[in-house]
């Protein structure tokens, strides 16, 4: 995810590049850049590499949303057979806002986050709590590796008391937390197994996947307009439409600085480049 993300952020630079030389065309008043353009278009035919990439981005694109809708079918389809992972399981609330490298936030089949409904928690969340979040809560689900991990510290652990009787109360709480570890661990590990028989079955590490090779191909497709020469109004259209596509445009329009610039300016080329096609 973080090679793809970097990947999107290299294509939208260039066709940021890309596009504000072309952009020159519109520079002047609307009656110079009617004129000029009027003329290019006339006497020059568009790119043909240009327009080759661009058969690719609109293949790439319609297969990013038919692969997008299918997962988003399976994942309806196997809604009724997904399990919840079970309450001793559950960990700290407000998963879905801590991403990071040890998500481990419940998830559906298809890894989109899980907002559990509070009000059955009656053992572990206080009453003001369950009020406050009617709209659900994400929680962290505990792992067999985890819980090993628990069973390995709790049995490593060397009871301590002043007393025989402080002594024998701390050595009977480190068995209970043993055995409690156990317990979870037998838990982790059958859901675990239940849940990646699912997902095998369903086939959504190859949905997923497909989605991931259009988003790729949409990239590709957007990396090689913003490196080929537009001649023509609509070889401009064709690099706006690639900026859009890239994905991380709108958030570069909105940053400060030179980037922001750039970008809010192919904005405005990208608003006004139909209307001087058109008047072409």
């Amino acid at each position: 995810m973080q090679n793809e993300t970097s990947l999107a952020r290299r294509d939208a630079l260039g066709l940021l590049a890309a596009a504000a030389t072309p952009a020159a065309v519109v520079i002047g008043t609307p009656a110079m850049a009617k004129e000029t353009i009027s003329s290019v278009s006339s006497s020059i035919e568009e790119n043909p590499a240009l327009l080759e990439a661009y058969d690719r981005l609109n293949v790439a694109r319609l297969e990013r949303r038919e692969a997008k809708d299918a997962l988003e079918w399976l994942a309806d389809e196997w809604r009724h057979l997904w399990p919840l992972a079970p309450e001793e399981l559950l960990g700290g609330a407000n998963a879905d806002r801590h991403p990071g490298p040890n998500d481990d936030a419940e998830r559906d089949i298809i890894g989109r986050h899980i907002k559990r409904d509070v009000t059955t928690l009656t053992k572990r969340l206080s009453p003001k709590f369950r009020q406050g979040h009617p709209e659900g809560v994400c929680f962290s689900v505990l792992t067999w590796e985890e819980a090993d991990k628990h069973i390995e510290y709790w049995a490593s652990l060397k009871p301590k008391g002043r007393t025989e009787r402080a002594l024998a109360k701390n050595i009977a709480n480190r068995e209970a937390a043993i055995v409690e570890a156990r317990h979870k661990r037998k838990l982790a590990q059958k859901y675990f197994q239940e849940t990646t028989a699912l997902r095998q079955e369903a086939g959504v590490d190859q949905a997923i996947q497909r989605v991931t090779q259009a988003e790729t191909a949409v990239l590709v497709a957007c990396s090689d307009i913003s490196q080929i020469p537009a001649l023509t109004p609509n070889g401009l259209r064709i690099k706006a439409e690639a900026i859009m596509a890239s994905g991380v445009f709108q958030t570069v329009k909105n940053s400060n600085g030179l980037l922001g610039e750039m970008a809010r300016f192919v904005q405005s080329v990208i608003n006004v480049a139909p209307t001087l096609a058109a008047a072409a």
